[in-house]
């Protein structure tokens, strides 16, 4: 609900009253508690880069292919996991959350030049 609220505060949209805007909320918090919480935060950071608060559709659209690459990447390395069978325990359940995740996630995001320059 917090980076829905700092979504909401980031984009424009059209005026709406307080329960009108607390029901939207909840509507799309209700509807984002089915996907996994790294996707959602992935998606509600993209939005905010955009001027409008997106409609569901369009929100939806950017959260269906992260999580179908975090099923990949999951898929993955659960299958690197049954290759090599004397990893230590602890390190396999660590590789399955959503932290193992984050590093594969942040390569989608395009990357900024630190004062760089071409010569």
């Amino acid at each position: 609900m917090r980076e829905l609220l700092k979504l909401k505060v980031k984009t424009s949209s059209r005026n709406m009253d307080e329960a009108s805007l607390e029901l939207q909320l909840e509507v799309y918090a209700d509807e984002l508690a089915r996907f996994p919480a790294d996707c959602v935060l992935q998606a509600l950071k993209g939005a905010g880069r955009q001027k409008w608060w997106p409609d569901w559709g369009a929100l939806e659209s950017m959260l269906t292919p992260l999580q179908e690459l975090r099923q990949r990447l999951l898929r993955d390395l659960k299958a690197r996991d049954n290759l090599i069978h004397r990893r230590h325990g602890r390190e396999r359940l660590n590789s399955e959350g959503p932290e193992a995740l984050s590093f594969f996630l942040k390569d989608l995001e395009p990357q900024h030049e630190s004062g760089i320059r071409g010569e």
